[in-house]
Order: C-alpha cells, then sequence, then structure tokens
C-alpha cells in the first residue's frame, strides 16, 4: 500500500506508533481524561506499556483491548457475540452494522473479534468527531482511518474515492475493516443500509455492476444489539429541538456529550451477530442488482438477527395498543414503563423551551419499538 497516498486518513505506520505516543502522553488535557476513567492502571503505568507499543495492533492489545474490557464489566450487564461460524479467523471482511453508539459499537465488535480469534478490524470514523488534534492521533494510534465530512464539490468525490480505494486495498491485503451502515446513527433506531454507502465503496474497483464492484469487499452485515442506549434520551431531545428551532444543527460539544454518555451510560444485555456475507444473499444472477436492492438484502440479514428485550416488547405495545406479554412479566413491564418516564426526566432545552413530554416519549418508544418492527417485517418476507 502506498502509504503517503493514504496518509491523510490511514491509520498510522510502525514508524510514526512511538513518535505519536511521546505527543500523547505529554498532553495533560489527556492524562485529565485517562483519570476520569477509573481504570485500575495508573497514568504511570500506561505509560510504561506504551513505551513497549510498536504497532498498532500492540497499541490495541496491550491498552485499548483492556479499556473496552473495563467498560464492558462497568456498563454492560453482558456482551455477546454470535455468529461466527460465517468467518474465517484468516479471514479479511468489511464488516457493515447498524450503528447505535458512536465509539462502542466498533470497540465491542473489536474486542468481540479479537476473544474469538479474529483479525482486529481496523475502524471507519467521520472527521467531525475529531474535536481537538490529538482525538485524531488517538484513533489512528488505535487502528482507525478517517472519513471526510463537509466537503464541497469535486471534494466529496475525490474523498470518497481516496477512501474506497483505501478499503479495497486493505482487504486486499488481508485487513479487514467495519463501517457503519449509514453516516451518523440511525435516530430512531430504524436501521438501513444508505445506497450511497454502497456507491462509495464500490468505486474502489473498476468493475462497474455494483455486486461485482462489492465483492472483493468481502461485505458481512453485522447487527448489535443494546438493551438500552444510554443516548435514546439525547436522541429524543435532539429530534425536538430539530422540530421547533430553524436550521438546527448538533454541535461538536453536543458531540462529545453524546460520546461521554454513550461511554460512560448503563447498556444492560449487549449482542454482535455476524451475519451471512453478502456473497452469500446474492441471487443466482445479481449482475443487474442496483445499490438499492444490494442494500435492502443487507437489511434484512441484519433485521433478522436483532436480539429484543422487554422493553422492545412494551414500546411496541404501548405505540401501537397489542398484547406482547408472553415476552415480559408484568414486574418488566412496569419496569420498562419506569425507565422511560426516567429518561424523559434527563431531557435539558435551552431557556424558552419546554420539553414536550408526549412527543418526547412517543420518539424514546419509537426507538425501541423499531427493531421489533423491522424484524417482524424481515421474518415476514422470509416466509413467503
Amino acid at each position: 500500500m502506498d502509504l503517503k497516498k493514504y496518509e491523510s486518513i490511514r491509520p498510522l505506520a510502525p514508524e510514526e506508533v512511538q513518535t505519536a505516543i511521546q505527543l500523547l502522553t505529554s498532553l495533560e488535557p489527556l492524562r485529565a481524561v485517562y483519570d476520569s476513567l477509573g481504570l485500575e492502571t495508573s497514568w504511570d503505568e500506561l505509560v510504561a506499556v506504551l513505551r513497549t507499543c510498536r504497532t498498532v495492533e500492540d497499541f490495541k492489545a496491550r491498552v485499548s483491548y483492556h479499556w473496552v474490557k473495563h467498560i464492558m464489566a462497568k456498563c454492560c450487564a453482558s456482551v455477546e457475540l454470535t455468529g461466527t461460524e460465517h468467518i474465517s479467523p484468516e479471514g479479511a471482511y468489511t464488516y457493515v452494522s447498524n450503528h447505535r453508539d458512536i465509539i462502542l459499537d466498533s470497540a465491542f465488535l473489536n474486542v468481540l473479534l479479537a476473544d474469538a480469534g479474529a483479525k482486529f478490524p481496523e475502524i471507519a470514523i467521520g472527521d467531525n468527531l475529531m474535536l481537538y488534534p490529538w482525538i485524531e492521533t488517538l484513533v489512528k494510534l488505535n487502528g482507525s482511518f478517517l472519513v471526510r465530512r463537509g466537503l464541497q464539490g469535486r471534494q466529496v468525490l475525490l474523498a470518497a474515492k481516496l477512501l474506497s480505494e483505501y478499503m479495497h486495498e486493505a482487504v486486499a491485503e488481508g485487513q479487514s475493516i467495519w463501517i457503519a451502515q449509514r453516516e451518523g446513527r440511525a435516530k430512531d433506531s430504524s436501521d438501513h443500509t444508505q445506497p450511497a454507502l454502497l456507491k462509495m465503496l464500490a468505486m474502489g474497483s473498476p468493475e462497474r455492476q455494483p455486486a461485482a464492484a462489492l465483492a472483493s469487499l468481502n461485505i458481512v452485515p453485522v447487527t448489535c444489539s443494546y438493551e438500552y442506549d444510554p443516548c435514546d434520551y439525547l436522541k429524543a431531545q435532539e429530534m425536538q429541538l430539530k422540530r421547533d428551532v430553524a436550521g438546527y444543527k448538533k454541535s461538536p460539544a453536543d458531540d462529545g456529550i453524546n460520546m461521554s454518555t454513550g461511554i460512560q451510560g448503563w447498556k444492560g444485555r449487549v449482542t454482535f451477530h455476524i451475519g451471512r456475507p453478502l456473497s452469500q444473499l446474492l441471487p443466482a444472477d445479481a449482475s443487474e442488482l442496483s445499490v438499492e436492492e444490494l442494500a435492502s438484502l443487507m437489511d434484512a440479514e441484519i433485521h433478522r438477527h436483532y436480539v429484543l428485550y422487554p422493553l422492545n416488547y412494551v414500546a411496541y405495545d404501548e405505540l401501537e395498543g397489542t398484547d406482547s406479554s408472553e415476552h415480559y412479566t408484568p414486574e418488566e413491564r412496569a419496569e420498562a414503563l419506569r425507565y422511560i418516564e426516567a429518561r424523559l426526566q434527563l431531557v435539558q432545552l435551552p431557556e424558552g423551551l419546554e420539553p414536550d413530554k408526549a412527543f418526547l416519549r412517543h420518539c424514546i418508544l419509537t426507538m425501541y419499538a423499531n427493531p421489533l418492527r423491522n424484524q417482524r417485517k424481515a421474518l415476514a418476507a422470509t416466509a413467503l
């Protein structure tokens, strides 16, 4: 791979790792962030470990892997991975998943794959999240590559082509990668792969037909299911602001709050499922399939494998007036409704705006009901 060609977006090369570590460990703001995490390893102990890292893989295995394990133990009841029969440990894949949490979707999957004996994937992350220069250095040290946002005109096309070519080369060289199925999280948890994403992925191939252009990426759909989304009330809050404030846009500070809340909040039970590779989902003749049709095939595979919890069924019943009580006890229903009401109390709007409790409640209920809705549609389509 031509490292210079991809210098602006790629993870750090081995010869860049120690320089980056020296920079990061000299930053007092980063030390303050680390101390706030409450990890057992002291800052000085961390620095000693960092000095032994010579590659991105070293950093992941010796440092970030243990950070993520700490978050799993502290903020989750359980974290599980299923569907590993669909991949091989030595294989290189493009994991495309639904998107719940800004940081943890990819972080959890990295650790779960490592525990299953598979390769750490490199992670696609939007450069809009690089709130400080040191964050870009840190994520590149952790094996992330950047997706350039906020570009105009021809820059958009050039950046998309460069990103696609990087991803094709990475997989060809045996490196797995991860990317969300859409730009940004689905605020209502109705997960759908953006055809524009597949168009971008296809740009790095000389093939013209979408299915053929995507074949070398070894795309694997992944389903992530969180029992509780720590950012559910923030997403509902954003929905009201978009409704009531003309031209509202989330600020970098809002992104920071979402990242922090997502990491530190309680997530309950969490499951990731590795679906069948896209190549196995295609009909015998896929040459005429559009990117929209390919996206629908991936969505159905993702939707079929949601793990659903009592809160999902209670939320659906509240919205639809149905009875799914075979999926929850009266105590679980009462707890789910208490949870929803407690989340509404966390919403904070700017001065002059009052929380629209009915609207916000509907938003949060919808977030938890939509995975059930989409799963039922996918299973019904399979049965036809």
